[in-house]
């Protein structure tokens, strides 16, 4: 079976989203899974770099110090998003239900990975990625490429009103039509990212509800206790 779920399929950049996983315990000595299988794929050697993963919208810039060698780097503390022009350099994301944005910057070229759910959406994290690989190499936003992982969908991410009040100015994001309301982070993503100045034709979403599928993907909504965690992963090839 493959290691991933999604591939990405831009020139020059390995990566792609894979299901079911974990996040490696810090100082633990896991078995092999899908993730080590994914990285594999990828190409030996690379540097394992993570974000503490906050909920918030701050993205740090991975440069080849922070990256030496093979092996699992220490997560970057307060921060969501991840950008680099480091070769060697697997950026990584663990979501369940969340939202995973890939970047990928061809003027760098450089790549880029956030986490964004709903608390990270209402801070803009789709826009602060962009902004932040413009920062550091440069360029327009019309030149990059944008994917969005499988996530908690319209379908099944009911919601209360803190969430709603969040996004209700944007035409779409909110289904009030059931009990209770539904928010579409997808939208509210496409509407930052596309805000950000990224074409709307250059914006990857690949397919799938994680609450829906949870054989394909991990989904803290389905089992908070047992779901494990999806991974994105991505870095120049």
């Amino acid at each position: 079976m493959s290691a991933w779920e999604h591939r990405l399929s831009w020139p020059g950049v390995a990566g792609g989203f894979v299901g079911r996983s974990r996040r490696p315990r810090p100082g633990g000595d896991d078995p092999p899974d899908r993730l080590q299988a994914a990285l594999a794929e990828m190409g030996a050697g690379r540097s394992l770099v993570e974000a503490e993963q906050v909920h918030g919208a701050k993205v740090a810039r991975v440069t080849a110090d922070m990256a030496r060698g093979a092996g699992r780097v220490p997560a970057l503390p307060g921060v969501d998003g991840l950008v680099t022009d480091v070769p060697g350099v697997a950026l990584a994301i663990y979501v369940a239900d969340c939202l995973a944005i890939w970047l990928h910057h061809p003027g760098g070229p450089a790549v880029g990975l956030a986490h964004a759910g709903w608390r990270g959406l209402a801070a803009d994290m789709p826009g602060s990625l962009v902004r932040a690989a413009l920062r550091a190499h440069g360029g327009g936003p019309e030149g990059l490429r944008v994917a969005l992982s499988p996530c908690i969908r319209a379908c099944c991410f009911e919601v209360g009103d803190d969430v709603v009040a969040a996004f209700e100015h944007i035409p779409g994001a909110v289904d009030r039509s059931g009990e209770l309301a539904h928010v579409d982070m997808i939208r509210v993503a496409m509407r930052q990212l596309t805000e950000a100045g990224v074409p709307g034709e250059r914006i990857e979403v690949m397919d799938g509800c994680t609450r829906c599928e949870p054989e394909r993907y991990a989904s803290y909504r389905w089992d908070p206790e047992r779901c494990g965690r999806n991974v994105a992963l991505i870095g120049l090839a």
